[in-house]
C-alpha cells in the first residue's frame, strides 16, 4: 500500500505557478487550486516539501535547511524547463518560502501569500502541529489507541533544535520584507491567530511592491477560489 503523497505537476502554458504547502501538510493542500489554475491554461507544480507527504519519521528526519533547499530546487526545475514566468502561491510556511524565493530568483514575477507568519511564535505550538500530524497519519493507517499512544510516548517531546531552526528561518524572513518588489496578493484568514494577522499587515506595510492586494476571509476555501 502506498503511504506517501505524490507531487502535483500539471503541464499547461509557459506561465507556471509553484504552489507550496504549509508545515506538516502536503501537496494535497494545493490540489484544488492547482487543478483550477491548470484548467485556465497555467502549468501547476505543487511539490511535497522535504520530509512532508510521507511518514512522521521522515518528517522528524527533515530539517529547515532541507526544506529551503527543496523549495529552491522546485523553482530551478521550472526555470530549467524554460517557463517564461513563475508565480509562487504559498500557504503559511509555503508563503514564508515564497518570500525568500521571490527575493532570490528574478524569474519569480508575482507572489501570493496565504496566512503566513513572519513573526515569532512559541516553539510549543509548532510541536503540537507535529503531534497532530503524527496522530492523523497513524489513525489513517488503522493504528490502535495503544499503538498510537506508544508512538507518541516514544517520539515526543521532540528535540527542540529543529523547531527552533524553523522559527529562526521564519523570523529572519521577516527581515527581508523590504526587498519584496513583485506584485503581491496577501490573504489574511480572519479565524487565524493574531500573529498571522500581524504578519500579513507587516508584509503589506514593509514590501516595496507597487501592486499589493490584500483580502480578508474566514475560510481557506474562499482564498483558493
Amino acid at each position: 500500500m502506498k503511504h506517501f503523497v505524490e507531487d502535483i505537476y500539471l503541464q499547461g502554458s509557459k506561465q507556471a505557478v509553484l504552489l507550496l504547502h504549509s508545515f506538516t501538510s502536503n501537496s494535497k493542500e494545493m490540489h484544488y487550486v492547482a487543478k483550477m489554475l491548470h484548467s485556465k491554461g497555467y502549468t501547476s507544480y505543487a511539490p511535497n516539501l522535504a520530509g512532508h507527504g510521507a511518514t512522521p519519521e521522515q518528517l522528524f528526519a527533515s530539517s529547515m535547511e532541507q526544506i529551503w533547499k527543496h523549495s529552491k530546487q522546485a523553482v530551478q526545475f521550472l526555470i530549467d524547463v524554460k517557463y517564461e514566468a513563475i508565480t509562487v502561491i504559498g500557504q503559511s510556511l509555503g508563503g514564508v518560502l515564497g518570500i525568500r524565493l521571490a527575493n532570490e530568483f528574478p524569474e519569480v514575477k508575482a507572489l501570493c501569500i496565504i496566512s503566513s507568519p513572519v513573526l515569532e511564535r512559541p516553539v510549543e505550538g509548532l510541536e503540537q502541529r507535529v503531534v497532530y500530524y503524527s496522530k492523523r497519519y497513524l489513525q489513517n493507517r488503522g493504528s490502535s489507541e495503544q499503538e498510537l499512544q506508544e508512538f507518541l510516548d516514544d517520539h515526543f517531546p521532540r528535540p527542540a533544535e529543529k523547531l527552533i531552526a524553523l522559527q529562526q528561518f521564519i523570523v529572519e524572513t521577516g527581515k527581508q520584507l523590504h526587498l519584496l518588489k513583485q506584485p503581491l496578493f496577501l490573504a489574511k484568514g480572519m479565524l487565524d491567530e493574531p500573529v498571522f494577522h500581524q504578519s500579513i499587515d507587516m508584509i503589506e506595510k514593509t514590501a516595496i511592491s507597487k501592486f499589493i492586494t490584500k483580502k480578508n476571509t474566514t475560510t481557506a476555501a474562499i482564498l483558493l477560489h
